[in-house]
């Protein structure tokens, strides 16, 4: 009888929340329906505990009276009763904020992929409907729209590729292959990678050794010269055409540290604390038109600490940036 009781009120239960969310469907929407099941079952599975409550009082009443020495209150058993409701309604508390919380970023999060996507299709449009309302009939025209359009077809390849490492990093499945290389040859291709690109903008990179040429350091060279390449070209993108950025390489601690430096434009006080956040830029126009998805620096981050080592920025406006990381030293 007791158990057909109990299956009956998670029945009911059940088909209220069934209730309210086919009834706010439509004025709320998904995330509301969402919500208002998680709250409504919440309410419900505190009615069925003041329920049971009640009825243990009733039947711990009844028992007094036949036997009132068996059951006696103490100021220190309606103190613990007191705590143990205190701290559940702290754990509820908290539930519900890390709820909201993640609610939030979820939203953000998409927001910014459909802001960032909404760009470069909204170009590559454009220039499509250009080329089919006879622009294609200039040759020369034709050229110069169907560059633009490569162009941020490149921007949405980026994105979806930087997207594709957030979520293999995050989620465990980003390899990292720690092996002894030799530092010299991981700076030289990074250098060979970025050669036409700093060509382009006419900069100059200069590297200086505070270490030996031939020091060693534990690493996945594939993931280490991303993050180098990352933060070069980040550093010529913030600085002024024709301006110089300055890698150094030192030693501290039997760590060594690689010290990207530029003279561009710095970044605020205020925006240092979020620079490695994924989306965050401190000069949205500039990153865009230089085609940057805005998760270079979180990539960054994200592989430098899985190598179980550290990053971090000093930054003061119009006097430029420093992007400073470690690598673990081979100990011969």
């Amino acid at each position: 009888m007791k158990v057909l009781r109990n299956n009956l009120v998670s029945l009911i239960s059940s088909f209220l929340v069934l209730l309210v969310c086919i009834f706010y469907r439509d004025v709320l929407g998904l995330q509301g329906v969402v919500l208002i099941s998680f709250i409504t079952t919440l309410f419900l599975f505190a009615f069925e505990a003041l329920v049971r409550r009640y009825a243990l009082e009733k039947t711990v009443a009844i028992m007094k009276e036949h036997d009132p020495a068996l059951f006696k209150e103490t100021p220190e058993s309606i103190e613990r009763v007191e705590e143990e409701i205190a701290l559940w309604s702290k754990k509820q508390s908290e539930f519900l904020e890390e709820y909201r919380s993640r609610e939030q970023f979820r939203r953000e999060y998409i927001g910014n992929i459909s802001h960032e996507l909404k760009t470069p299709i909204f170009s590559i449009q454009g220039y499509i409907h250009t080329l089919l309302d006879g622009a294609m009939d200039d040759s020369k025209v034709a050229k110069k729209f169907l560059k633009r359009t490569a162009k941020s077809v490149d921007r949405m390849t980026e994105l979806v590729k930087d997207l594709e490492a957030i979520s293999k990093i995050e989620s465990g499945l980003y390899e990292i292959q720690l092996r002894p290389v030799v530092l010299l040859n991981l700076i030289d291709d990074s250098m060979d990678t970025l050669e036409s690109f700093i060509t382009k903008h006419k900069a100059e990179v200069e590297v200086v050794w505070e270490v030996n040429k031939d020091v060693q350091v534990v690493c996945d060279s594939a993931r280490m010269e991303q993050v180098l390449d990352n933060l070069i070209v980040n550093a010529i993108k913030y600085s002024p055409v024709g301006s110089s950025v300055l890698v150094v390489i030192r030693e501290k601690n039997d760590s060594i540290y690689i010290d990207v430096r530029d003279h561009g434009f710095g970044i605020p006080e205020g925006d240092l604390g979020r620079v490695f956040e994924r989306f965050y830029r401190v000069d949205k126009a500039r990153t865009r038109n230089e085609g940057g998805s805005g998760l270079g620096l979180s990539i960054v981050k994200h592989i430098v600490e899985a190598h179980g080592q550290e990053i971090a920025v000093t930054s003061k406006e119009r006097a430029g940036s420093v992007f400073s990381f470690s690598l673990a030293k081979m100990m011969r």
